[in-house]
């Protein structure tokens, strides 16, 4: 199956594209057996890209399981929709409290 993988983000690189000689001089045919080739390409990628629909609509909804962001740790959540900050912050003892907003959680440490 043919797949973008194969070709490379450097112009010059990409002299063959499907088996066919894409130089300089490249006969009629074989360009149009690349262009074929590159729409087959474009397809099957765009068949490989998930329909954001299925995952959640604009209006909001319920996710479920342990969501992650980019392998970085669990979302905050709240009980109360109002506390939307989500802001956390660690400070040293004493420094002065930050402007706070609803949701902003934040630690002290020695």
């Amino acid at each position: 199956m043919p797949s973008a993988s194969e070709f490379s983000t450097t112009p010059d690189d990409n002299q063959t594209i499907g088996g066919k000689y894409m130089g300089t001089g490249a006969s009629p045919g074989d360009v149009d057996n690349v262009i074929r080739y590159i729409a087959a390409v474009v397809r099957d990628t765009f068949d490989r890209i998930p329909v954001i629909g299925d995952y959640l609509p604009r209006a909001g909804g319920v996710l479920t399981g342990d969501i992650t962001r980019q392998g970085r740790g669990a979302y905050l959540h709240h009980a109360n929709g109002a506390q939307n900050d989500g802001r956390v912050m660690f400070l040293p003892q004493g420094s002065p409290r930050p402007t706070a907003a609803e949701g902003m959680v934040v630690f002290y440490y020695s």
